[in-house]
């Protein structure tokens, strides 16, 4: 049994406002399109979305016809147009594999929104990488800047 702790961090600068960026993080159908890794053929499904404090964010990704991948959120702090923070375990069908508080914050700037993702993430017993969080993050974003 081991646990790897590490941070990730992960920014995008954003052609729209404040608040529309914001928005697509508080909204369950826009979470469907844009907040999974993966290349195409990747799918996902919010089976829960309770966007305030003390509130659940659960879903359901991963490659078509594969077993999925689940998320299950906390929302630990919300303050409107600046930032999101939750609690987020990540599990596949043979346990949990990580653990982690993620923080997105919101900040204006001349051409938009830059939003930027800090995860501090337990990784339990060698079910991920660091490397694999960080890319995974990263196409993340990629959907969420195509959204712009």
């Amino acid at each position: 049994m081991t646990v790897h702790h590490d941070t990730i961090i992960v920014s995008r600068d954003l052609p729209a406002s404040v608040a529309t960026v914001f928005g697509v993080w508080c909204d369950a159908k826009a979470l469907e399109r844009w907040y999974l890794p993966g290349v195409e053929g990747w799918e996902s499904q919010v089976l829960e979305h309770e966007f305030k404090v003390g509130g659940r964010k659960h879903l359901s990704f991963g490659p078509a016809g594969e077993p999925p991948y689940t998320e299950d959120c906390r929302y630990e702090d919300i303050v409107a147009d600046e930032r999101i923070l939750y609690s987020m375990t990540v599990a596949t069908g043979a346990g949990r594999i990580t653990s982690s508080m993620v923080t997105i914050e919101f900040a204006a700037i001349d051409t938009g929104t830059r939003v930027a993702m800090t995860e501090q993430i337990a990784i339990l017993d060698g079910g991920d990488t660091t490397e694999e969080r960080r890319r995974g993050w990263g196409e993340v974003f990629d959907k969420l800047e195509a959204e712009f």
